[in-house]
């Protein structure tokens, strides 16, 4: 007779403890793709991870070189962050990957950030924190070959997925945004604005001008990945990709600006209630650009027409759902129904053409 999840889950479970030499462990909750326990090893507060069976509404498959390149990334990451900030990342990790049982182990980083009861000034401090921590792990020089998201092989370990010059990159990708603009405004006859064009060619103007040494950046800075060990912040599971800087800088501010909030009804998002705390995000945000530019008017410039690309590009991800003859579970987990898909288009829309309009100056 087939084992059902609850008893792998339960039984692997127990082989990860066992392998890990933990104790006394006590069940932190679950993300997206993990289940946390914080455990006790040699006198230290750990907390152990282990791969959910079931995630986004469908089964995982065991993929080994996945697995790799997820942890050892992280692993990579925490390091550098720690020698650009020393304690900004958990400063133990270690990982396991099998097919019998995975698991990862890693410090304890503290207390995750309370969003409803911070008042702004404490959120824009907490963004302070984090935009200095993103600005000096920028400079941490790393030897991850290859562009990109990262991925493994036994052959050549931990490696970017994309081959070439970031310049080259960045110019073809700058290409691709312009494309995708047109390809909204004759989908859409509303996205069509002036000061949106003029913004767009600005911004892809200025990145396309940049020569940047690709860096190691995060782009999985969702408030549940920030935490606070008394007034510091640790930041923990991150998704790093080897990328321009700027880039990331400008991701972090639509997802603080726009996208939590936009999409704070669906069922990935709704128990954070991020619509609640539209203004705490808000001081993240504006905390996290001024740790990041560190005063610096043309950084400040620089990411703010990062942050118009990823606007648009999260606008336009919408529309190529809603080209889908059906959504994936996956997909209606991330953003609901093509109905609710649509309404957010148009809401996107406007977005938009406001955010281009504020930063006529500032570009």
């Amino acid at each position: 007779m087939s084992m059902t999840i609850q008893q792998r889950t339960k039984e692997k479970r127990i082989k990860a403890f066992r392998h890990a030499g933990v104790t006394e462990p006590i069940f932190l909750g679950e993300g997206a793709w993990h289940d946390a326990w914080k455990v006790s090893k040699d006198g230290r507060e750990l907390v152990l991870r282990i791969p959910k069976e079931v995630a986004y509404g469908k089964p995982v498959t065991f993929d080994h070189d996945a697995l790799m390149a997820e942890y050892a990334a992280t692993k990579l990451y925490y390091q550098s962050v720690n020698r650009a900030v020393q304690g900004a990342a958990p400063n133990f990790y270690e990982f396991y990957v099998s097919a019998e049982f995975t698991y990862t182990l890693e410090s304890f980083g503290g207390a995750p950030l309370s969003l409803h009861t911070m008042t702004k000034e404490q959120a824009s401090q907490v963004g302070a924190q984090v935009g200095e921590i993103y600005r000096k792990t920028d400079q941490i020089q790393h030897d991850v070959e290859g562009l990109g998201y990262l991925i493994w092989t036994d052959e050549k370990k931990l490696h970017g997925s994309l081959n070439g010059n970031l310049h080259t990159f960045i110019r073809e990708e700058s290409a691709e945004h312009l494309a995708d603009y047109k390809t909204l405004c004759a989908m859409y006859p509303e996205f069509k604005d002036g000061v949106v064009e003029q913004m767009l060619d600005a911004a892809t103007e200025l990145r396309n001008n940049q020569v940047s040494v690709p860096s190691l950046v995060n782009q999985d800075a969702s408030p549940e990945n920030i935490l606070l060990h008394g007034n510091r912040v640790c930041l923990i599971d991150p998704y790093p990709i080897v990328y321009a800087p700027r880039g990331m800088a400008g991701n972090f501010m639509n997802l603080y600006e726009t996208f939590f909030v936009a999409l704070s009804q669906t069922e990935r998002y709704k128990r954070h209630r991020f619509d609640l705390c539209e203004a705490q995000l808000k001081g993240i945000a504006e905390g996290f650009l001024a740790g990041y530019s560190d005063g610096d008017q043309s950084i400040i410039r620089e990411v703010r027409g990062e942050q118009l690309l990823q606007l648009l590009e999260t606008a336009y991800l919408h529309h190529q759902l809603l080209l889908q003859e059906e959504l994936t579970r996956g997909d209606m987990i991330r953003y609901g129904s093509k109905e609710a898909i649509t309404t957010r288009l148009f809401v996107l829309c406007d977005a938009l053409k406001q955010f281009a309009a504020s930063r006529l100056i500032e570009i």
